[in-house]
């Protein structure tokens, strides 16, 4: 289990606190200030964040280097007359040579992602997998 205290700063910012490691985290609306993560993008990096975990544990029991693999999700907003999240667009990149069934086992593991199984039935989730780009620029955005 996972907690996480946030508390409202002023000026449109939050802070979140992990009470298990005191890391901190601020955000704000993305929509009117976006100076900091707003809270569709730190869902996104849960979501890219889990499949990619997920995939590690895949990886490492296969002796697979998934090392400069990348997700990006595209989060949407949306719905009426309550905004929630409409859609997310998912790219997953994993760099390196890998057989269909290796490739088949990774995306099966990111698939199992916990995260991606919380949204319910009016979010629409649409994943792509790309195997075999390079590791050559892993400072480069996905």
């Amino acid at each position: 289990m996972s907690e996480v205290e946030v508390t409202y700063v002023g000026n449109q910012q939050c802070v979140a606190v992990d009470k298990k490691n005191g890391k901190r985290l601020v955000s704000d609306c993305s929509m009117t200030k976006g100076e900091e993560f707003g809270p569709e993008s730190l869902v996104a990096a849960g979501l890219g964040s889990c499949m990619l975990l997920s995939m590690s544990f895949f990886a490492d029991r296969h002796e697979l280097d998934i090392s400069d693999a990348r997700v990006a999700a595209d989060v949407a907003l949306g719905g009426t007359p309550t905004m929630r999240i409409s859609t997310i667009d998912i790219t997953a990149r994993v760099p390196g040579s890998f057989s269909r069934q290796e490739q088949a086992g990774l995306e099966a593991a990111a698939e199992s992602c916990p995260i991606k199984h919380s949204f319910g039935p009016d979010t629409k989730i649409t994943t792509r997998y790309e195997f075999g780009s390079s590791r050559e620029s892993s400072d480069a955005a996905p």
